[in-house]
């Protein structure tokens, strides 16, 4: 793993997921990331396997908690100085 990748890696395990002592990677929500060609951009793959359940209100708490994750990873791969900062649904391709 080259410098870049390295750095990136060490940015999202200081992202932690709300209400639990977990970082985003240990945790398994970010399966993984991808750097662009000139290194100014990163693209993170995230995987919410089973985060929409029956229930109405679980579903708003997933919800806003994914939104909080999301937006916890974007800021800090922005303040770790990348410019272009993707979050994508590794199931759909979507981007977040």
């Amino acid at each position: 793993m080259d410098k870049l990748a390295k750095a990136v890696e060490r940015v999202l395990r200081e992202v932690e997921v709300p209400g639990f002592d977990i970082d985003v990677v240990s945790s398994g929500v970010v399966r993984s990331f991808r750097l662009s060609k000139d290194g100014k951009g990163v693209a993170v793959l995230v995987d919410f396997l089973g985060s929409d359940p029956k229930c109405g209100f679980c579903r708003f708490i997933n919800h806003t908690l994914w939104s909080t994750i999301v937006r916890r990873i974007k800021e800090a791969l922005r303040a770790a100085g990348f410019e272009k900062v993707s979050v994508v649904d590794a199931r759909t391709g979507a981007e977040l």
